[in-house]
């Protein structure tokens, strides 16, 4: 994915200090990040190593689900079970996990569910459609010094368009030969008396397609591929409404997905097997200057909700099995930002979380059955200063204290150095001590049968060390260089007992180093290019092992080229994700994987939209945690898409 580059310390957004006009953004005019430090700042002062997705790549390049995008992006790959996507990042994405180790927001709010702890939805169970993005920020490396639990890998940042930026009126309409169907409407209107309002809605509809189903456990006269055995439907909404220091935001979805195949010990390819999720909020957002800083407010009530089907077989008898999860919670922040004479910006915040519910247990035959709702509550002090030690030398250092009703206190510290050398060259050292409390699925489910309740857990911690450059070489290049080392310890991993159940215990300590790099610019000024590549050695245990699901290599390549005056472009995509170990030991080797896009602006109200995914056909699995520990991955397919902009 592009690296996006500034030269350091450039303008910051409306409300902060502003520097010399002279400073300019070096590597092309690209947006300023807030994720990695709270307040806006260029790629290039920012306390991390920084990428960031456009809206304009959005749309060119043609990503339909937040998985897509991220799939682009340097070091990162993802992983599908055919019920949800699974995003890896330093060669660390172990089967089972439900994305706990990084964090997904949106507008700067978490989208962490408060039952698994899980940022698990990046396909069409992410309720916010890829028009409304405007950028998204994926700041690599520790965040919990900000941001709490889950912030050790990365942190991925969806910011949404402005309801000041849209179309009064469009539509989109979007089908595939997956067996996909999606319509889209959205409208921006001004409200009058300084208001705006964005609001959103999407229904979406997948038939799915024929699954081969050799060697599974099949259901009563099932004897060959079930047909439209992975399918979902469902709906996203969302709306967007500001008025002077007030931004309001409500964002709702709902996803129904069969599976294929299911876990544990049920049956494959069974019509009714159903995985249900949402996940809900409404928020507030307030934002003024006071003093010489800017306060700012936010409080928001969220909600998850997931419930599932499964046909079980035992002795053979089919025994139907539902498990419910409801969560509901409010959380708060407060942050004061303010510039320190001689120093830099100082800010200080706190932020807490109530728990209303949080709820597990599951039915069978019109019986609750293993219930558990342990609500956890927890408060939050952070502070971050700015030292500009120089012209050249930055230093960012930051520490937070988390205190949790059932996982206790924790200290999580950053330390960063920026060294700009030059006007286009940019080091970067970071340290942090980032952590990851344990999920109330994994402290406190216990179904008697495949789950047993945890003994008390302690928090996940890694002790994390990265050092990067990024240089301009040549006109309009970029170079980017991250070489990383991380080491997690007391890691919560399921741990199958002498009954066959499975205990969740602080029982790993993993390791990870590699280095990444990417080049990125134009060639003949017209023809965008971008190649990188990741390599990453991860192990665990005792004596120490490769991980599963973790490749040794990464590899990307992207074109894209406008023709007919920019009025259409072509987009081609190749990745190579290396060789990587199943859960259970077996090998699955690795695969290239070839994606092609062409986008067209055929008249002013309308564009259309055409790609192929996995244009090479090539078969490849995908090491999973279910009843099977691989999954074969998506064929070739084709989609088409079109977009009226029916009142601007």
């Amino acid at each position: 994915m592009f690296l996006c580059v500034c030269s350091a310390f450039g303008a910051q957004s409306d409300g902060a200090p502003q520097k010399a006009a002279n400073e300019q953004v070096l590597f092309g005019d690209l947006p300023a990040v807030e994720a990695a430090s709270l307040h806006a700042q260029t790629l290039a002062e920012a306390p991390a190593n920084v990428s960031v997705i456009t809206a304009e790549q959005i749309r060119r390049y043609g990503y339909r689900t937040l998985a897509e995008a991220l799939a682009s992006v340097r070091g990162f790959y993802v992983t599908y079970d055919h019920t949800y996507h699974y995003v890896g990042v330093r060669g660390i994405s172990p089967p089972g996990d439900f994305n706990t180790r990084y964090l997904v927001m949106l507008n700067g709010h978490p989208l962490t569910d408060n039952i698994y702890n899980a940022n698990g939805s990046f396909g069409q169970d992410f309720g916010l459609d890829m028009d409304l993005v405007e950028r998204i920020e994926i700041v690599r490396g520790p965040t919990s010094a900000l941001y709490g639990s889950n912030g050790m890998l990365a942190n991925i940042n969806v910011v949404t368009r402005s309801p000041v930026d849209g179309e009064r009126m469009r539509a989109a309409m979007e089908t595939d030969s997956a067996g996909e169907r999606k319509l889209s409407l959205s409208s921006s209107l001004y409200l009058g008396r300084g208001a705006n309002l964005l609001v959103s809605g999407s229904a979406f509809n997948n038939t799915g397609t024929s699954f081969p189903l050799d060697g599974f456990d099949l259901p009563p006269g099932v004897t060959g591929p079930v047909a439209n055995a992975d399918g979902e439907r469902g709906y996203h909404a969302f709306a967007n409404l500001i008025w002077h220091n007030w931004s309001f935001t409500g964002y709702f979805n709902s996803r129904d997905k069969q599976p294929p195949v299911g876990v544990g010990s049920s049956l494959a390819g069974d019509s009714a097997q159903h995985v249900v999720d949402g996940r809900n909020l409404i928020g507030a957002n307030y934002r003024r200057q006071a003093g010489p800083g800017e306060i700012r407010w936010q409080i928001y009530y969220d909600q998850y909700r997931y419930q599932d089907h499964f046909d079980y077989r035992y002795d053979g008898a089919i025994a139907p099995v539902c498990d419910f999860n409801r969560g509901d919670w409010l959380d708060s922040k407060l942050t004061y930002e303010m510039p320190v004479r001689h120093l830099g910006i100082l800010t200080v915040g706190m932020e807490g979380f109530w728990d209303l519910r949080a709820e597990q247990y599951n039915m069978e035959d019109g019986s609750r059955l293993d219930y558990t709702n342990r609500p956890d509550r927890g408060a939050a002090l952070f502070a971050q200063q700015e030292f500009a030690l120089s012209p050249r030398w930055k230093l960012s250092g930051g520490v937070r204290l988390d205190n949790t009703r059932y996982f206790g206190r924790f200290i999580s510290p950053r330390v960063a150095a920026v060294y700009q050398s030059s006007p286009g060259t940019v080091y970067k050292l970071v340290y942090g001590r980032p952590f990851r409390n344990p999920s109330a699925f994994e402290q406190f489910y216990s179904d008697g049968l495949s789950y047993v309740a945890a003994a008390p857990l302690v928090p996940e911690l890694a002790n994390t060390f990265e050092a990067s450059m990024e240089r301009q070489v040549g006109r309009g290049w970029t170079f980017a260089a991250n070489a990383f080392h991380y080491r997690l310890d007391r890691v919560i991993e399921a741990v199958t007992l002498d009954s066959g159940a499975q205990q969740y215990r602080n029982a790993a300590q993993d390791r990870s180093t590699g280095l990444e790099l990417e080049l990125t610019g134009k060639l003949w000024d017209r023809v965008e290019v971008s190649a990188s590549t990741a390599l990453a050695e991860a192990f665990g245990g005792r004596p120490a092992v490769a991980l599963a699901n973790s490749p040794r290599q990464v590899s990307k390549v992207r074109l894209g080229v406008p023709v007919f005056r920019n009025r259409l472009f072509f987009a081609g995509a190749l990745q190579y994700i290396s060789a990587r170990n199943a859960w259970s030991g077996a090998r699955l080797g690795g695969a290239p994987l070839a994606d092609f896009t062409a986008t067209a602006r055929i008249h002013s109200r309308f564009d259309l939209q055409a790609g192929v995914r996995n244009a090479l056909d090539r078969r490849y699995e995908d090491p999973i945690f279910l009843a099977v520990d691989r999954m074969r991955g998506d064929g070739r397919s084709a989609f088409l898409r079109l977009v009226w902009r029916v009142w601007e």
